[in-house]
Formats: structure tokens, C-alpha cells, sequence
């Protein structure tokens, strides 16, 4: 156990390394651009909104622009948004070849973007350059992860204009860079992809070796997460754009990037519906957690009428919901009861779920236009999904290790149990064992004593008590055999139907005294299905008992009647005697092994009499009671015809 701690500390730590070398690749990326030789060539930077989606360049040149700096995001927009970037002259500085050295790219962020058009005051005759998801990527002059547009080093500042059409958020970042510059960018940008591809497919390979080994359901439905966080990291990294083009058209490819974010959400909430059933929260809660589940792929239909827009942006909303709905119910798990095995605190949970919450909204919030957006905003969503793999991982590591110490100390409890029942079992072998010899031993006695008794005079009152006595004592060494043989193993029933008023008739005619125990019944009793023998022990122990501790001269009642309990339709037998000498026994004690009474010592017995019955009535899918009041005894046994 210490050593599998140690092993999962040390891959939290590898991994902590790892995703701190991370979080610093978008910085390593635009390093390049902090010389002056690769800085960004666009000065000034202004937007427009176009809410008509039919103006022209010429139309909107003379217009209200309006300046910004950094990323631009303006949430879900159904008109057009029209970008105004002033590109500066840049210097020769004779480091690539003459048409390379005349040439700038346009890199434009993020990668998913419907389409970009690019208008160049120096060519007003010819058509706009196009870019963009609905486009072929293979015809891009300079291809990579990013939307990229080339055009020529002006020799004075010019301006430009950029069209964005999308059904996404309209959220862009344009920068003008050398070529060199942007391919040393680019492939630093590489790195950071498969930097976080590599990891979520390592996590991955955690989730289902851990799955295969244990079924765990939480861990499998981690797995499924992690596959298609993966599958849709790559959509959003450009990678689907990139070595799908020339397989499936542009517009195939836009909708597969769109129907990806909305199962990536379901797969997202569905993990954390199965992860929060552990920790006992609000039924309601997981109840709306459960709807919200389902809005996210029901939103799928709206894409073949052609309204992704509403599609992606109720998602993103789900998004910006979820994490909060996720805290809250953190927050009002039940707590861990003692006896409960352990398991990860609440202060745990909300831990992981606030910084869920803040990693999210982080890149949910600029994404809508509700905050403003720097320059590492367009890494968010990018760095997102290794962060959360990261805290999810840690988390799921740490629920293994208690989930490894509770099937500890299953396995400890077991084998106690285990070690007492075997204790149990040679007891009750030796227990068995002396009773065996005794009942040997105690019916040689008897018989000798009965051949004593024999010898006596038949008139003599001592040979009826000698009789009496053998009798009482074969009658106690039955009752311990038979109590033993229900406790170790219940006999099989044979269920025959039978009148139980002919049975206790029988029982009295046995007892020598029939004509102190009177029998009434209903006219029509219904025919009782059961076990004759078991039924007939019990009778004749209500009966013996009756008789026993009955007021001197006075008479035992039996009456049987119908009784439904519930919908159940059964019969009840009711022994009643009047309380004699013994005085009224304890009903909470009398099914008790080996109890007897205060005032039960006059009599001859063992205390087992009543506790086989009891026994044997649970046996027969019954029950037998005790009632007392101030003059009489009552036992009431009831069993399903």
C-alpha cells in the first residue's frame, strides 16, 4: 500500500512538472515576437458591426470604426464584423530570399472560424483572399494549425480589412508576422499540441487500464471523457482540418467541428453525474444535473436546419452553467458517516470544483464577450483540457487510494469474520458432539429407570411420578436436539394442506389431559398448506406450556380463526391459559434461549420449548406473539394458508 502511494505521489509530481512546463509553452510561442526583428507589424486595430451581413469594402471604409487592442471577442453575433488593421512597412533585413523577404502572414486566431475574407486596397479589382473552415485547406498559400492569409510587405502603412463570417463566437486575434518568424512560431506551436495530445492519451491509458482491472464504472465513464476530450481537442488544435482535407469536404469538416463541442459537453456532464452519486447529494440536484445532461446532445438537431449558431451557443452556455451547478452540489454532499468506508472529503470536492469553475469561466467568460479578453485567453481553451485531465487525474488517484485502504479493511474484516466463524463452527462441532454423548448417556439412564419404575406397584402414586419425570426429561433432551438442528441447518419442508384443529385434537389426546383444553374455530376455516410435523412441534409446545403454568384447575383455550394481515390471508391459533402460580411471563424475554421465568422453577423444562417455536414459526413464513394481562397468557401464531 505505501509503495502504490508512493508511485501515485510521484506521478502527481511528474505530471505537476510536466503541466508547469506547459502552462508556459503559449509564452515560449510568442517569445519570438519580442524582437524587434519578428514583432507584430499591425499598429492599429479597429472593428465594425454590420448587422445588414451585405455591406461591401467601399461601404464601410467612410464608417464608425471602433479601436481595440489585444484579441477581439464579441460573443455569438448573427451579423458580420468587419476588422480595420493598419500594416507598418517592414524593413530588409535580408535574412530569407527576395519573395519570401516581400511577403507577410496574416495568422489568425482561433483556428475555427467559418470564413475570413481579406480585403487589399492595393488590388481593388480582384476578389477578396479566403480562408477559413468552409474552405479547402490544401489551397492556403502558407498552411498550418491556424487560419492564415499571405500578402505582399507594403512599402508604406496601408489598411486592410478583414471579413468574419461564423456560426462560432466572434472572437478573432490577427497578428502580420515574417514567414520565418511564424514558422519558428508554428512549430513551437506544434510542440504545445502534441505536448497535450501525448498527455491526454497517457491519462487515457491510465483511465482504461484502471477500468479493465477493476469495472469501476466511475473510472470507465472517465475513460469515455477522456477519448472524446481527445477527439475534440484535436478537432479544435486544426488537426481534422489538416489531414482530413482532400478526404471530407470543408463543410463536412466545419459540421463535424461543430457537433463535436456538444457530445464533448454530454460526455463532460455524464462523468460527473456518475462521480457525484458517490458523495450522496441533493436528489433534486442530480435530477437537474441529469436534464442539463440531456439539453447538450438534443441541441444536435438543430444543425441540419441549418441553425448551428443556437447549437453551439446553448452549449456554451451549458458550460458556463454546469461548473457552478457541479460546486454547489460539492458543497452539499452528505458528509461521511463513521461507519461508512472511507472515502474523499467534501473539502476535497469543492476544491477540485472551484478550480473547475475558475479554469472554465476562464475560457467560457471572454469567449461570450462578458470579460475582456488578453492576450492568453486564446491558449484557455487550448490549455483547459490538459488542466482539467490533470485535476481530474489527481482527483481520481486520490479516491483509489481510499477506495484501496476501504477494500483493506474489507479484507481485514473478512477474514475476522471468517477466523470467528470457523471459531463458531468448532464450538458448535464440540457442542454437538457433548450433546451427542450426553443424550447417549441420559437415555441409557432412563431406560434403566424405567425398567425400575417397572418393578413398582401399578396402584403406587410414586410410579405415575416416575413416569412423569422420564418424560419431562426425554421431552427436554428432544427439545435440545431439535433447537440444535434448527439453528445449524433449517430441515426441508414438506407442505401437505392439514386441518389444524385435528392436529391440536391429537396433540391434547397425547398430552393425558384433553379434557382440560378446549378447541373453537370459525364454520368455515380455510384449509391450512404446511409443514405437519414443524406445525405439530409447535402446537405441542403451546399446549405443554399452557398446561404447565396454568391456574390449578382452571382450563387452556385454543382458538383458530381466519386473520389477514396486509394482503396476506393466513390463520391464527390462539393458546390462552389463565396465569397460575408462575405469574405472567416477560413477552420481550419468553423467545429468549434459556430464559425461564422467576417463578418457572416449580416446573420441570429448559427454556427451549418457546425458542424452537419461534423458530420454527419464521420457518413456516410466520409468527408467534406473546400477549399478558393482568389474569391471563396469550400466545398467538399465525401462519399464510
Amino acid at each position: 500500500m505505501d509503495r502504490m502511494n508512493g508511485l501515485s505521489s510521484a506521478w502527481v509530481r511528474v505530471c505537476l512538472i510536466w503541466l508547469l512546463v506547459l502552462w508556459h509553452l503559449p509564452a515560449m510561442a510568442e517569445a519570438p515576437k519580442l524582437a524587434p526583428s519578428s514583432r507584430d507589424q499591425i499598429s492599429e486595430r479597429a472593428w465594425l458591426d454590420d448587422p445588414s451581413n451585405g455591406l461591401g469594402p467601399e461601404q464601410v471604409r467612410g464608417m464608425n470604426w471602433t479601436p481595440y487592442n489585444g484579441p477581439l471577442r464579441r460573443g455569438f453575433q448573427s451579423s458580420t464584423t468587419w476588422l480595420r488593421l493598419k500594416i507598418e512597412p517592414l524593413a530588409d533585413t535580408g535574412r530569407l530570399s527576395p519573395d519570401r523577404e516581400k511577403r507577410l502572414v496574416l495568422r489568425i486566431l482561433p483556428g475555427h472560424l467559418d470564413e475570413v475574407a481579406l480585403f487589399d486596397p492595393r488590388r481593388p479589382d480582384q476578389p477578396p483572399f479566403l480562408t477559413g473552415d468552409t474552405h479547402d485547406w490544401r489551397k492556403a498559400e502558407y498552411r498550418s494549425f491556424n487560419q492564415n492569409l499571405v500578402i505582399d510587405t507594403p512599402a508604406e502603412p496601408i489598411e486592410i480589412l478583414l471579413r468574419l463570417r461564423t456560426t462560432s463566437h466572434h472572437g478573432i486575434h490577427v497578428e502580420a508576422l515574417r514567414w520565418d518568424d511564424i514558422e519558428s512560431i508554428d512549430r513551437l506551436q506544434q510542440l504545445l499540441y502534441g505536448a497535450i495530445i501525448t498527455f491526454l492519451v497517457v491519462v487515457l491509458a491510465w483511465a482504461v487500464v484502471a477500468w479493465l482491472e477493476r469495472r469501476d464504472r466511475v473510472i470507465g465513464a472517465f475513460a469515455v471523457h477522456q477519448l472524446i476530450s481527445i477527439l475534440f481537442s484535436l478537432i479544435l488544435f486544426g488537426f481534422a482540418r489538416v489531414y482530413l482535407s482532400g478526404v471530407l469536404s470543408p463543410n463536412a469538416i466545419n459540421t463535424l467541428s461543430s457537433v463535436a463541442f456538444p457530445i464533448t459537453a454530454t460526455a463532460v456532464l455524464w462523468f460527473h453525474w456518475h462521480l457525484l452519486r458517490e458523495f450522496s447529494p441533493p436528489q433534486l440536484g442530480m435530477r437537474c444535473l441529469g436534464w442539463l445532461t440531456l439539453i447538450t446532445p438534443s441541441t444536435l438537431v438543430f444543425i441540419p436546419a441549418g441553425l448551428t449558431r443556437l447549437t453551439l451557443q446553448t452549449t456554451l452556455i451549458t458550460t458556463l452553467i454546469y461548473p457552478l451547478m457541479l460546486l454547489a452540489l460539492a458543497a452539499l454532499t452528505r458528509p461521511r458517516q463513521p461507519a461508512e468506508p472511507p472515502r474523499l472529503s467534501r473539502r476535497t470536492l469543492i476544491v477540485a470544483y472551484s478550480l473547475n469553475l475558475i479554469i472554465l469561466w476562464n475560457a467560457t467568460l471572454p469567449a461570450l464577450g462578458i470579460l475582456p479578453s488578453p492576450p492568453w485567453t486564446l491558449y484557455s481553451a487550448t490549455a483547459y483540457g490538459a488542466i482539467s485531465a490533470l485535476i481530474l487525474l489527481s482527483f481520481l488517484r486520490s479516491r483509489e487510494r481510499h477506495q484501496a485502504v476501504a477494500r483493506h479493511e474489507t479484507q481485514t474484516q473478512l477474514a475476522l469474520a471468517a477466523q470467528s466463524v470457523k471459531q463458531e463452527q468448532a464450538m458448535r462441532r464440540d457442542q454437538e458432539q457433548f450433546i451427542t454423548m450426553l443424550t447417549h448417556e441420559l437415555t441409557n439412564a432412563l431406560a434403566t429407570a424405567h425398567l425400575a419404575i417397572g418393578g413398582l406397584d401399578p396402584s403406587s402414586p410414586m410410579r405415575a411420578r416416575g413416569y412423569r419425570a422420564i418424560d419431562n426429561i426425554r421431552g427436554i433432551i428432544q427439545r435440545v436436539i431439535s433447537s440444535g438442528e434448527h439453528e445449524t441447518a433449517a430441515p426441508v419442508l414438506q407442505l401437505a394442506p392439514l386441518d389444524v384443529q385435528s392436529l391440536g385434537r391429537e396433540l391434547a389426546e397425547q398430552s393425558n389431559a384433553s379434557s382440560d383444553i378446549v378447541f373453537t374455530s370459525d364454520a368455515h376455516l380455510p384449509r391450512l398448506t404446511s409443514d405437519r410435523q414443524l406445525l405439530g412441534a409447535i402446537l405441542g409446545n403451546l399446549l405443554d406450556n399452557a398446561l404447565k403454568y396454568r391456574a390449578q384447575g382452571s382450563l387452556v383455550t385454543v382458538r383458530i380463526s381466519p386473520e389477514t394481515r396486509g394482503t396476506r390471508r393466513g390463520i391464527q391459533v390462539a393458546v390462552s391459559n389463565q396465569t397460575g402460580e408462575a405469574g405472567p411471563p416477560d413477552p420481550e424475554m419468553v423467545f429468549k434461549k434459556y430464559w425461564r421465568g422467576p417463578g418457572a422453577s416449580r416446573a420441570a423444562g429448559s427454556g427451549l420449548g418457546l425458542y424452537l417455536s419461534s423458530l420454527i414459526a419464521k420457518r413456516l413464513d410466520g409468527d408467534l406473539q406473546c400477549r399478558v394481562d393482568p389474569t391471563h397468557v396469550r400466545f398467538l401464531l399465525w401462519l399464510p394458508i
